[in-house]
């Protein structure tokens, strides 16, 4: 089964860059862009995630090739989807929570019969991040990571084919954030998780800019890639998630 996608940016993206521009420019103006390391500091970001897949699901014997060109928010395929992160932080210390899930489906129609594929996947993920160095401003990840995938296949004439997996991992890496000029900072992260776990491996990098005119509002611009290798009895989901997302933050 190839899952295709069409046009970019589909609307929903354009639609939520138009309220993140929105927002930037209602920002009121800050005085001093340097947050108070001294207390505490929240921020919440829902996000959009236009991920594309590349690589193989197999249940039960059959495969399906999922090819990079395939979006979630073409909306075409797409049922529904929930992205949201959260970040606790003070001085060296950092708590971070990131969690998505969504839901796709698709049919194709063959000589001899259709085929329908729905699958739903989501993660949620917390670390702890701590700067040891001199430097605050690179700090080191350790944390969990789980991850479930739900997908049913349904084939004309000869009925549902069901398979739910769910995996929990160990997680460490490395994020590196800094200012890049005014009101413009940028973060960098990478982190593996495995180890024994339930999963083979799973690797995670992303690139996010932000931009911050004020105190409670920020407009992120990112990149992510993961890719996620398991396999467990008849089942193997070998498969690429990367692309651009885009989110707006509100701290407190």
């Amino acid at each position: 089964m190839i899952i295709r996608s069409h046009v970019w940016p589909p609307p929903i993206m354009r639609e939520a860059l138009l309220l993140i521009v929105c927002s930037i420019v209602l920002m009121p103006k800050a005085h001093a862009a340097t947050a108070d390391t001294a207390s505490w500091r929240y921020n919440i970001t829902p996000y959009l995630w236009n991920v594309s897949f590349d690589g193989e699901v197999s249940s039960q014997g059959d495969d399906f090739l999922v090819e990079e060109d395939y979006s979630f928010f073409t909306l075409d395929n797409l049922d529904n989807v929930l992205a949201l992160k959260f970040e606790a932080g003070k001085d060296r210390l950092a708590f971070l929570f990131d969690g998505l899930r969504a839901r796709y489906s698709d049919a194709v129609s063959g000589p001899l019969l259709t085929k329908r594929l729905a699958v739903e996947l989501g993660y949620l993920e917390g670390a702890v991040g701590y700067a040891p160095w001199t430097s605050r401003n690179l700090q080191v990840l350790a944390g969990i990571r789980y991850l479930y995938l739900d997908t049913n296949l349904g084939i004309d004439s000869i009925g549902n084919v069901e398979q739910s997996n769910d995996w929990l991992d160990p997680l460490i890496g490395l994020r590196y954030s800094n200012l890049l000029v005014s009101d413009w900072y940028y973060e960098l992260r990478g982190d593996v998780a495995g180890f024994g776990g339930s999963t083979d491996s799973t690797v995670n990098v992303q690139a996010v800019l932000s931009y911050r005119r004020g105190e409670t509002l920020s407009a992120d611009f990112g990149y992510r890639y993961m890719d996620i290798e398991f396999s467990e009895d008849d089942f193997s989901y070998n498969v690429t998630m990367q692309g651009l997302f885009i989110g707006l933050g509100i701290w407190f």
